[in-house]
């Protein structure tokens, strides 16, 4: 009997398959049912499927390098253990003292690696252990499997013993990013905790206290930014007495939770020269633009300062209550707690500088239901540039009508006409419609896991707007490719969830 992944202590490890040239993506979708009652094994805080929520499913793994990045997480292979039957390679179950493994189905190869031993480096450490089953990645939900969902297609879920091998403590196996064995950014020493008095130490937004003579490790850098840096998302209060502890770094001020704003690691925060730039994060199929304003401390800890909290983690974006609603992750959902693998990326527009700004007018008379109207005295940023384009041009998607009397406003830049809603067509910025050179072509569109091909039919002006002309809505920001409905349908994209999505385009 196949295994599925386990999740601890309440924390879900959610790896985001974003990266320009990845080459697994989701094989199709599972929907999830209600475990019957009592028959869900939440032991080390395995997951448990919900209903009606769709759960991705894989026959496939990243590739196989000699520094393969994976999620470990923690399973037992014992009897009415959350791991489930008995293990897939041998039929037999396993003992947690031993240094054993599950491999995601891509992996696990159909039983190639059985009985075989693979290296595992974490925390400074290192373990040798033995795959003996298989992380089912393309079935769960099911009695078979737990009433659990489908296993990541990168999880390395381990036993007891591989934990401990890697010196982590029982109360610290959360999920767990293995890194690479060539990381390049180690430990600059520890700081040993001491007891919080009375209650100093606060515990908003799940926030740990050091512990009474527990080591932690300080670092002074963190991991090379890239246009896709993974880091562990958490949650922080910038407010004053909230767990951020006192005024934010870059500016001396306290700020306000329903701003997206966020705090970065030591190394990331790099002596204050992100201070108030803004990065790009991608997590949960969504996306948000957040400023930065604070330091989340990597070199020291456990002191009043830091309200008695452990530094910070090398590769943390601490982030307000208002970016993890914009990713679309409820208040009570436990990935509040931690959220392995999102993306923080610069602002992908940051090469392309606004040219001026506009003044927003109040449309006389409304306007079209569910567009986005200019408001009275907002400054509005115009472009004549849009991001260079490559082979995979980072974009948001955005859902536009061509048809007469609707939001697109005028006929179409490229032909003078109207289009139907029903073919697959786009409007993109300024800057990639180029005066009109990518007029009746063709660019493929990736988004959702799947791919569509859509003729450019008309520009998303990124110079002007606010007026009658555009139907009294904003300039087009200048990394827009405007779809009708078609394309989103085509992508796989539920009507109630179209709107906004990050995606890819090429010139076909």
């Amino acid at each position: 009997m196949t295994k599925v992944f386990s999740i601890v202590f309440l924390l879900l490890c959610f790896l985001l398959i974003a990266e320009a040239g990845e080459t697994c993506k989701p094989s199709g979708k599972i929907k999830g049912t209600k475990p019957p009652k009592g028959q869900c094994n939440q032991d080390h805080g395995s997951d448990c499927c919900k209903e009606g929520e769709y759960y991705n499913i894989y026959k496939c793994s990243p590739p196989v390098s000699g520094h393969t990045k994976a999620i470990l997480t923690l399973n037992g292979f014992g009897p009415n253990d959350d791991g489930g039957g008995p293990s897939e390679c041998d039929n037999q179950y396993h003992n947690d003292n031993d240094p054993i493994v599950a491999l995601s189905t891509g992996w696990f190869n159909k039983k190639k690696r059985c009985h075989k031993y693979i290296n595992i480096h974490g925390n400074g450490k290192s373990v040798k252990a033995k795959v003996v089953d298989e992380c089912d990645s393309t079935m769960g939900c099911d009695k078979v499997h737990d009433d659990q969902p489908p296993c990541d297609n990168n999880i390395v879920d381990a036993s007891k013993a591989v934990w401990e091998a890697l010196g982590v403590p029982e109360n610290d196996r959360d999920c767990f990013l293995v890194a690479e064995a060539g990381d390049t950014c180690k430990p600059s020493g520890k700081v040993k905790g001491k007891k919080p008095p009375g209650n100093q130490c606060n515990h908003e937004n799940n926030s740990d206290c050091c512990q009474e003579g527990k080591y932690y490790n300080i670092y002074k850098c963190s991991p090379p930014v890239t246009s896709h840096t993974k880091a562990t998302l958490t949650e922080n209060s910038f407010e004053p007495g909230g767990d951020g502890g006192g005024p934010s770094e870059c500016d001396n001020q306290y700020h306000n939770d329903n701003d997206p704003i966020v705090a970065l690691s030591t190394g990331w925060f790099n002596n204050k020269k992100r201070c108030h730039k803004y990065i790009n994060i991608h997590g949960n199929g969504k996306s948000v633009k957040a400023k930065v304003v604070d330091e989340c401390d990597s070199t020291m800890g456990c002191d009043k300062v830091h309200a008695y909290q452990p530094p910070c983690d090398n590769n943390i974006v601490d982030a307000s209550k208002a970016v993890w609603e914009a990713l679309g992750i409820p208040k009570d959902d436990s990935r509040r707690e931690c959220f392995l693998d999102v993306e923080a990326r610069p602002n992908h527009t940051s090469t392309c500088k606004p040219s001026g700004k506009i003044k927003g007018k109040r449309p006389p008379n409304g306007c079209t239901k569910d567009s986005n109207c200019c408001k009275q005295g907002k400054l509005y940023d115009i472009y004549t540039c849009s991001p260079q384009v490559s082979n995979h041009t980072k974009a948001t998607l955005t859902l536009n009508e061509f048809e007469s009397n609707v939001d697109g406003g005028t006929p179409c830049e490229c032909d003078g006409k109207f289009h139907l809603d029903k073919e697959h067509i786009v409007a993109i910025s300024t800057g990639w419609y180029n005066k009109g050179s990518r007029c009746l072509n063709y660019i493929n569109i990736h988004g959702n896991g799947k791919s569509v091909k859509a003729k450019v039919v008309d520009e998303c002006d990124s110079t002007m707007g606010c007026d009658e002309e555009y139907n009294f809505q904003p300039p087009c920001a200048n990394d827009v490719v405007a779809a009708s409905k078609s394309v989103w349908a085509a992508l796989g994209v539920p009507k109630d969830q179209r709107g906004k999505m990050e995606i890819q385009w090429s010139d076909a």
